[in-house]
């Protein structure tokens, strides 16, 4: 995940109230819809998101006496909640994640977080866990971050359809909306965008740099299974509602490590294999409150926190 947004959105799972009806109910192409999607995104004075990411990795034991009862699974879970005031510069986000261990023969292992986050112009606001606030002020103007869309999360997906070929597969009434449904087809982007996947979890079970790992393109690719699926108003062309799984097999390998001596990476002459990761992962986003008020003001504690900016680098005369 690039803006404040898609570091702020982590997730929400509750999702009710779709009818779903025949495609023949439709009567706007995927190209006209494409169009539209855009058109509407472009003006937006503010919104709301409720965004849920869901990720479990079952991790096989490696070697001959691999079994179905030596799987470790990690749940890793996220929830959030933003509002977004485009017009004044102003966004909130509140967010949690959750992340279970579970191993053979062992109590499960837990932990959570919880962090509330302000943006008003160029100043970030952080609660952290301890309930203490940190204030990062951005030497950039307001302008100069919030331009060209920046943190209209509605503007990127409705560009990201637009770029994408979609398919009209029929109408649903989402929350008491009524929607085209549009699934968007795999493109090349995506199988890009599975093997960074694939090796970012790779690099964590390795705990990279330490070791290095490697993942095969060929097996992520056979294993693979991607759908992407947006609902859009039929009266607005505005999202309702987006959703993403994702779901692949993969056997990394360790093929190198830092040396110690050097403290610099050292590739070994024969790889190690693990054992095959299964990997499954799920995201839904919710929009709504398009163009509506919303008053976004950070707490007293926040405000009172003392500003941090970040120290310029002096560049040095060559010699």
């Amino acid at each position: 995940m690039k803006r404040l947004l898609l570091v702020l959105v982590l997730i929400v799972v509750a999702i009710s109230g779709c009818t779903e009806k025949a495609p023949s109910g439709t009567n706007q192409s995927a190209g006209d819809l494409k169009t539209l999607a855009v058109k509407s995104a472009e003006n937006l004075s503010s919104y709301s998101l409720q965004s849920s990411v869901n990720q479990i990795l079952k991790l096989n034991a490696a070697g001959a006496n691999a079994t179905s009862e030596k799987v470790t699974t990690i749940t890793e879970s996220a929830e959030t909640v933003a509002s977004v005031n485009l017009s004044s510069f102003q966004a909130m986000a509140s967010g949690s994640t959750k992340s279970v261990v579970e191993q053979p023969g062992q109590p499960a292992n837990s932990s959570s977080t919880q962090a509330d986050v302000y943006q008003i112009g160029n100043s970030t606001y952080v609660k952290d866990e301890s309930g203490n606030w940190t204030h990062l002020k951005d030497p950039r103007s307001a302008e100069e971050i919030w331009g060209e869309g920046n943190n209209n999360q509605v503007e990127a997906l409705a560009d990201t359809i637009n770029q994408s070929q979609v398919e009209n597969v029929g109408s649903e009434t989402v929350d008491g909306v009524d929607t085209y449904k549009l699934k968007i087809l795999t493109g090349k982007g995506d199988y890009e965008n599975l093997y960074n996947t694939a090796f970012s979890i790779a690099a964590k079970l390795t705990q990279y740099p330490m070791l290095m790992p490697s993942v095969n393109s060929t097996e992520l690719n056979e294993t693979a299974k991607m759908e992407k699926l947006i609902w859009i108003s039929k009266d607005t062309y505005l999202p309702k509602k987006y959703q993403s799984s994702l779901s692949f097999d993969m056997t990394p390998e360790i093929v190198g490590g830092i040396d110690p001596n050097t403290g610099k990476m050292r590739m070994f002459n024969q790889s190690v294999r693990l054992g095959v990761v299964s990997v499954s992962i799920e995201t839904t986003d919710l929009y709504s409150n398009f163009n509506k008020p919303v008053y976004i003001t950070p707490p007293v504690e926040a405000l009172e926190a003392a500003p941090i900016s970040p120290t310029p680098i002096q560049a040095t005369s060559p010699v």
